[in-house]
C-alpha cells in the first residue's frame, strides 16, 4: 500500500473520529448544556422556540401533539433536560434526543412497572427506604433485601423516582424507557435543607423563615423515656426554662419562653397539636399549709411515642397568626402519621427504667436526738433512767454507748437497750422506682392514597416513695385519604387514660411525706416507721409512738403513704379532621375542626387519727374542661418571573368551657369509710364555672426574590369574650424579613456555604380571664349563703400589649461542619392586667386596672459542630445559649411595689426598677452605711454592713424585706453529644445555668433541727459571730460575746424559718442531663432473618452527677403554688432521682 493511499485512510479515520466525538458530545451537550428560561403560563411552542433560540437543536413532533398547551418553565443555568421535564410536567408529551432534533410525542397512558434495589455505599441493602413517583402519592418502601416494585402511572417516560432514607443524601431517578434500577444512597455530608412546622401548620423551608424557629425530632424526645416529655426539651433549646416542681412521679412542668412578660397573667406558651391548639391547663389540689397536690401543664398528657418534630416558635412575630394565646410563644406538635409508601410496617418498643433517689442534704451525723444541755437520751423510763426523746438533733454525740431507742420495747414488755449510733433516717425510707414502658405501633399504606397509623402505649410506674405511681395508657390512630386529585381527608384522634392509687403530696404540712422525714432524728432508722406501721395495721390501735419522732403535727410516713391517698382517675381525648382541597396547583382550602376533651375524678382521703383531720376525711373533686376549634386557611401561590408569592386567608372559632365539683367531708361518721354519705356533717360543695370564645381573622402574605430575599406581612384580628364591646376587638400585625447573603453575594467557597441576615417586629395582644369585667357574689360554705366580692371589676379593660422586634444571623461553615444562629430580642409588655390596692372604705380590697411595662430583653445562640464526619465515625454536638434580662419600668400610679409570690417566707416581688422575679426576704439588723469601732491598737474599722449581735451573742433578725436578687438565672446553656461509629451509637447532654436565687425551706428547717453539718460548729463550746454590738450611745464595738446556746443560736437565728437570707442560695449548675449508648443490628443480618428491618438495644441513663452550690436536692427547682409553678422557693421537695434504663426496639 502506497504512502498516499495510507494518508488517506488516515484521513478518513481521523474524520470518523472527528465525527463520532461531534456526536456524542452534541448528545451530551443535550444532556448538560445549561438553559436559561423564566417563563410563567405560557404556551409549549414559545418554550420550544426559546430552547431552539439558546442551543442548536430543532423541535419534531406528531401532529397530535399539542404545542398550545400553557406550560411553565423555570430554570437558571440548569441543564437542558431539566428544563424539558419542566416543560412537558402535567401533560401526555414525552420527549427524546435524536441527532439534533428532540422528538415530541404523546406518552404511552398504560402504566408501567418498575423494579429495583436500594443499596448503601457498602452494598448492605438499605431496609424501609422510601421510593415515590414525584408528584404523586404512589410509592413503596423497600423490603428487607432492599427491593421495591411499584407502578408509575403514566407517562412512564417522564417519572421522577424519589428514594429517600433517614440519614442519607435523597436521590431522583428519571424513569425514561428503563424498568430495573439499582440505587445507591449516599451518606449525607451536609445539612439540607430543613423543612419545618410554622404558624397554622404551615410548612416551609427553614431558609426562607425570618424569625426564629427550632425543631427537635422525635428520637430527641424519647431518648430516656421521661414521663412528661416536656423535661426533654431542658437545654436543647436557647431562650426556653423548664420550671419543675419536683413533685412526684411525672414532674409538675412549667414553659417559659424569653422571660415572664405578664405581672399577673399567665406567662404559659400555647400548644399546638397538628395545626389545632390545644386547652393548656394547670390543676393541681391543696392538701394543706404549703402542701400541695401535684399538677402539671396538660401538655404533659402527650405521648413522646406518638410525637414526630416538635417546632419551637419563641417570637411574637413566629406565632403572631395564633393571636393573644401566643403572646409567650407557641410550641407546635406533630404527630405521626402513616407511612408515604405502600405497605405495612410494624414497631414494637420496650423499656425498664430503674429510678433511685441519688442527691440528699449534707446531713451531720455525729449527734443523735435531743435538746441542747438536757438529760441523756432515752425514748422509755426504765430502770430509773428518765425519758428523754426530742425530734431535735441536738443531743449526745454518737459514740456507741447503749440507751433505749424506740424499738427497744420487746412484745413480752421487757426492754433491750441498744446502741447509739447514726442510722439510715431519711434515704432509708425511699424505694427503687420501677417504669416499664411498651408501646407497639402499626402504620400501612395501600398505595392507593390511604394511610393509616395506630399506636398503643402502656406505660407502669412504681415511684421511690412506697404505695405511689401510676398506670397510663394512650390509644392513637391517624389517618389520612386521597379521595381524589382535588381532596385530601385527614383525621388524627388520641386517648389517654392515667389512673393512680396515690399522688403523693408535695410540700411541708401533715399531708405531705417529706413532713415526717424532715423531722426524724439521726438515731433513727426510716425501716422503725415500716415496722411500726405494719403492727398498727395488724394489731389496730394508734401510732403515737412513732409520730413522737416526727412532731405532734407529723404522722408516720408509711401511714400516710398507704393511708392518706390522694387518687387520680383521668381520662382524655384530643383529635381533629382535617379537609385540603386544592383547586388548582396555585389554590388551596384546609378545613379544620378540632376537640380536646378532659375529665378528671380526684378523691383525697384520711383515716381517723390523721393529725391533719383528727376525725377522717373524705374529699372528692370532678374537672371537666373542654376546648373546640374550628378554621379554615384559604391559600394562593403564584409564582411571577423572579418571584414567589404566597398569600394566605383564614378564621378560627374558639370555644373554652371548664366545670369543677369539689365536695368535701370533713368528719366521718364510721372510720375509713370513705363515701361522702359516711359525713358527721353535710359535706361542704363548691363549684366553679367558667366559659370563655375568641373569634378571629387572620391573613399571611410572604414574597421571596429568587429564593434569596424573603418578606413576610402578617395580621390577625380577634374578638375576645371576656373584654366589652369596644376593648374586645384587637389587632396583631407583624412584619419579618429576611436576606441570605450568601447567594446574594454570590458566596459559595468551601469555607462559607450559607449566611443569611433576618429581623422582625410584631405588635401582639393579650386579653383577661372571664369574668373579670362585672361584680359578682362568690360561693359560701354555707348551703345557699354567697359572699360579697372583694375584688372590684373593670368593665374598661383593655387588652395587654407585647410589642417586640428581633435580629438575628444564621450562617453554616466549612461544608456545613459549623452552623450557628445567633438572635438578639426586645420585648415589651404594656397595658398590664393588675390588681391594685384601693381604699378599704369602698367596700373592696382591690380593684383591676391596665397599667404597668415591663421590658424583655436578651440573646439567643444555636450551633452545631461536627469535629469528626467520615465513612466510620460521626460526631455531632450542639449548643444553645441564652442570656435574658428583665426590667420592670412601671407600675400602676402611685403603686411602689406589687407581690406577685408569696413562699414558705418571703415574696417575689415587682418593683420599678427591678425585675419580674425579684426574690425579697429578711435577715439580719445590719449596722448602718458609715458604721466605724476602734480597734485595741487604736485603728478604725468600718463595720458598714456587719451584722448586729445581741448580748447573749445571737444575731439580731431584721423585720424589714431586702432585695436578694433574681430568680431567674442569668444565662442557661446546654451541650449536647451524638457519636456514631458503625452501628454504635452513644449520645449524652448536658444543661447548665449561671446565676438566679431561690429560698430553701428544706435548709431551714433541717439547719433549724441541727440535721445539716452546717449546725456542727460551736457544738458545745459554743462560738462567737462575727458582728458588732451596739452601745447605749449608739456606737458600735466588735461582738465578742460566746453564744450562750449554740441550739438556740441555729434554731432561733440562723435557721430561724424567717431568716430568708442566710437560707437563700445561688441556684447555678452543671448536670449531666442523660447519657445513651445504642446498638443497632447490621442491615445484612435483619435481611437475612426476612422478618425484620431493623433492631436495636440502648442503655440509658440521667442526672448521673451534678456540680452545684445548691444545698438541697435539685437546683432546678420551683414551688407547686395551687395550680401554679413558682419558681425561687423550695419547699420539702423531693429528692432529685437517677435512672437506669434499657430500651429494645424491633422494626418488621
Amino acid at each position: 500500500m502506497n504512502k498516499k493511499r495510507i494518508q488517506q485512510i488516515k484521513c478518513l479515520f481521523t474524520l470518523f473520529f472527528v465525527v463520532c466525538a461531534s456526536f456524542y458530545a452534541t448528545r451530551s451537550y443535550a444532556q448538560n448544556n445549561a438553559v436559561t428560561i423564566r417563563l410563567s403560563g405560557v404556551s409549549m411552542e414559545r418554550v420550544m422556540n426559546e430552547i431552539e433560540n439558546q442551543t442548536n437543536y430543532l423541535f419534531l413532533s406528531n401532529k397530535d401533539v399539542d404545542i398550545n398547551s400553557v406550560v411553565s418553565v423555570d430554570v437558571e443555568a440548569r441543564p437542558l433536560s431539566e428544563a424539558l421535564a419542566q416543560m412537558v410536567r402535567g401533560t401526555d408529551v414525552v420527549y427524546r434526543f435524536d441527532g439534533k432534533y428532540i422528538l415530541l410525542s404523546k406518552a404511552d397512558r398504560r402504566p408501567v412497572t418498575v423494579k429495583g434495589v436500594v443499596t448503601d455505599a457498602d452494598g448492605a441493602p438499605v431496609i424501609g427506604a422510601s421510593v415515590i413517583v414525584k408528584g404523586t402519592t404512589v410509592g413503596a418502601s423497600t423490603n428487607t433485601d432492599g427491593s421495591f416494585s411499584l407502578q408509575v402511572p403514566p407517562p412512564a417516560e417522564n417519572a421522577v423516582l424519589i428514594v429517600t432514607y433517614l440519614g442519607y443524601e435523597p436521590v431522583d431517578v428519571t424513569v425514561g424507557s428503563r424498568t430495573d434500577f439499582r440505587i445507591t444512597l449516599r451518606d449525607s455530608a451536609v445539612a439540607v435543607e430543613n423543612v419545618v412546622v410554622t404558624a397554622l401548620g404551615i410548612k416551609r423551608q427553614e431558609k426562607a423563615l425570618s424569625y426564629n424557629v427550632q425543631q427537635v425530632k422525635s428520637e430527641e424526645l424519647t431518648t430516656v423515656k421521661d414521663a412528661n416529655f416536656m423535661n426533654s426539651l431542658v437545654g436543647k433549646v436557647a431562650g426556653v426554662q423548664i420550671n419543675s416542681g419536683a413533685s412526684g412521679p411525672g414532674a409538675s412542668a412549667r414553659v417559659v419562653m424569653r422571660g415572664e412578660k405578664s405581672i399577673e397573667k399567665g406567662n404559659n406558651v400555647l400548644y399546638v397539636i397538628d395545626g389545632i391548639p390545644m386547652y393548656n391547663h394547670s390543676f393541681g389540689g391543696d392538701g394543706g399549709t404549703y402542701a400541695k397536690q401535684a399538677g402539671s401543664e396538660s401538655a404533659a398528657d402527650i405521648n413522646p411515642e406518638d410525637i414526630e418534630n416538635v417546632s419551637v416558635l419563641k417570637g411574637p412575630a413566629a406565632t403572631a397568626l395564633y393571636g393573644s394565646r401566643a403572646a409567650n410563644g407557641a410550641i407546635i406538635i406533630t404527630t405521626k402519621s402513616g407511612r408515604t409508601t405502600k405497605g405495612i410496617g410494624v414497631t414494637f418498643s420496650s423499656s425498664v427504667s430503674f429510678e433511685k433517689a441519688g442527691f440528699w442534704p449534707d446531713f451531720q451525723y455525729e449527734y443523735g436526738a435531743g435538746r441542747f444541755g438536757g438529760n441523756p437520751y432515752s425514748f422509755y423510763s426504765v430502770d430509773g433512767v428518765s425519758r428523754n426523746w426530742s425530734s431535735y438533733a441536738f443531743g449526745d454525740k454518737f459514740d456507741g454507748h447503749l440507751t433505749y431507742e424506740w424499738p427497744s420495747l420487746n412484745d413480752d414488755g421487757t426492754y433491750t437497750m441498744m446502741e447509739w449510733r447514726p442510722r439510715n433516717f431519711f434515704a432509708g425510707f425511699f424505694d427503687t422506682g420501677v417504669t416499664w414502658n411498651n408501646n407497639i405501633s402499626v402504620s400501612g399504606n395501600n398505595g392507593k392514597g390511604t394511610s393509616v397509623r395506630v399506636s398503643v402505649t402502656d406505660v407502669r410506674n412504681d415511684w421511690i416513695v412506697p404505695n405511689t405511681g401510676y398506670k397510663q395508657q394512650t390509644f392513637s390512630i391517624s389517618l389520612s385519604q386521597q379521595i381524589n386529585k382535588y381532596i385530601k381527608l385527614d383525621a388524627k384522634v388520641n386517648y389517654y387514660r392515667k389512673d393512680s392509687d396515690n399522688l403523693p403530696m408535695t410540700g411541708y404540712g401533715g399531708s405531705s411525706i417529706m413532713y415526717p422525714l424532715l423531722w426524724n432524728t439521726p438515731n433513727v432508722d426510716a425501716q422503725w416507721f415500716k415496722a411500726d406501721y405494719k403492727k398498727w395495721v395488724r394489731e389496730g390501735g394508734d401510732l403515737s409512738k412513732s409520730t413522737q419522732h416526727v412532731s405532734a403535727n407529723g404522722n408516720n410516713p408509711y401511714y400516710t403513704a398507704y393511708e392518706q391517698l390522694n387518687k387520680l382517675d383521668r381520662d382524655r381525648v384530643f383529635g381533629n379532621l382535617a379537609a385540603t382541597i386544592n383547586f388548582t396547583e396555585e389554590l388551596s382550602l384546609i378545613l379544620r375542626c378540632g376537640m380536646d376533651l378532659n375529665n378528671d375524678f380526684r378523691t383525697q382521703q384520711k383515716p381517723k387519727g390523721a393529725k391533719t383531720y383528727i376525725n377522717g376525711m373524705y374529699k372528692e373533686q370532678t374537672v371537666f374542661d373542654y376546648e373546640m376549634n374550628n378554621d379554615f386557611l384559604l391559600r394562593y401561590t403564584k409564582k411571577l418571573n423572579d418571584f414567589d408569592l404566597s398569600a394566605s386567608f383564614g378564621g378560627n372559632n374558639m370555644m373554652q368551657s371548664y366545670r369543677s365539683n369539689t365536695s368535701l367531708a370533713e368528719s366521718l361518721v364510721v372510720d375509713r369509710d370513705y363515701r361522702l354519705s359516711n359525713s358527721v356533717d353535710r359535706p361542704k360543695v363548691t363549684s366553679i364555672r367558667r366559659q370563655k370564645s375568641i373569634n378571629s381573622f387572620y391573613g399571611l402574605i410572604s414574597a421571596s426574590w429568587r429564593n434569596m430575599i424573603f418578606l413576610d406581612v402578617t395580621g390577625r384580628n380577634d374578638w375576645s369574650s371576656t373584654l366589652a364591646p369596644g376593648n374586645n376587638s384587637y389587632f396583631y400585625p407583624s412584619v419579618s424579613g429576611s436576606v441570605i447573603l450568601s447567594d446574594l453575594l454570590h458566596i459559595d467557597t468551601p469555607m462559607v456555604n450559607f449566611l443569611k441576615v433576618r429581623a422582625s417586629w410584631a405588635n401582639v395582644g393579650n386579653d383577661t380571664s372571664p369574668y373579670q369585667l362585672l361584680n359578682y357574689y362568690n360561693n359560701s360554705s354555707f348551703t345557699g349563703g354567697f359572699n360579697m366580692p372583694t375584688n372590684k371589676a373593670n368593665y374598661n379593660l383593655k387588652p395587654e400589649n407585647v410589642e417586640s422586634w428581633e435580629f438575628g444571623v444564621e450562617g453554616r461553615f466549612f461544608d456545613s461542619r459549623l452552623t450557628f444562629d445567633v438572635a438578639f430580642y426586645n420585648a415589651t409588655t404594656t397595658n398590664q392586667i393588675i390588681s391594685v390596692p384601693v381604699d378599704i372604705t369602698t367596700g373592696v380590697y382591690n380593684t383591676i386596672v391596665n397599667a404597668g411595662e415591663i421590658n424583655n430583653r436578651g440573646w439567643e445562640v444555636s450551633a452545631r459542630i461536627q469535629p469528626v464526619r467520615n465513612k466510620n465515625i460521626r460526631w455531632d454536638m450542639n449548643f444553645t445559649w441564652s442570656r435574658n434580662r428583665n426590667k420592670v419600668v412601671e407600675l400602676a400610679p402611685n403603686l411602689d411595689s406589687w407581690t406577685i409570690a408569696t413562699g414558705p417566707r418571703g415574696e417575689i416581688r415587682a418593683v420599678p426598677g427591678g425585675s419580674l422575679g425579684d426574690l425579697y426576704g429578711s435577715g439580719y439588723e445590719k449596722a448602718p452605711k458609715g458604721s466605724y469601732v476602734t480597734a485595741d491598737d487604736g485603728s478604725t474599722i468600718d463595720v458598714s454592713g456587719w451584722d448586729i449581735v445581741d448580748s447573749d451573742g445571737y444575731p439580731v433578725l431584721a423585720s424589714e424585706f431586702e432585695n436578694l436578687g433574681n430568680t431567674q438565672a442569668d444565662w442557661k446553656a446546654g451541650w449536647m453529644n451524638s457519636i456514631s461509629y458503625k452501628n454504635f451509637r452513644l449520645s449524652f447532654s448536658f444543661s447548665a445555668q449561671w446565676g438566679g436565687q431561690a429560698y430553701s425551706f428544706t435548709n431551714a428547717m433541717l439547719g433549724y433541727q441541727g440535721k445539716i453539718k452546717a449546725t456542727l460548729p460551736g457544738r458545745y463550746d459554743g462560738l462567737i459571730h462575727k458582728g458588732v454590738n451596739q452601745n447605749a450611745d449608739g456606737t458600735y464595738s466588735i461582738n465578742k460575746t460566746v453564744t450562750a446556746s449554740i441550739e438556740s443560736y441555729y434554731n432561733l437565728r440562723v435557721f430561724n424559718r424567717d431568716n430568708v437570707v442566710n437560707n437563700t442560695f445561688s441556684t447555678s449548675f452543671l448536670k449531666m442531663k442523660d447519657i445513651r449508648l445504642e446498638y443497632s443490628l447490621p442491615k445484612k443480618i435483619a435481611a437475612k432473618t426476612k422478618v425484620l428491618q431493623g433492631a436495636s438495644i440502648a442503655f440509658f441513663a440521667t442526672n448521673l452527677f451534678c456540680w452545684t452550690n445548691w444545698p438541697q436536692f435539685d437546683p432546678e427547682i420551683a414551688t407547686m403554688n395551687g395550680s401554679e409553678i413558682t419558681k425561687g422557693f423550695e419547699t420539702a421537695a423531693f429528692p432529685m432521682t437517677r435512672t437506669y434504663g434499657v430500651n429494645l426496639k424491633l422494626q418488621f
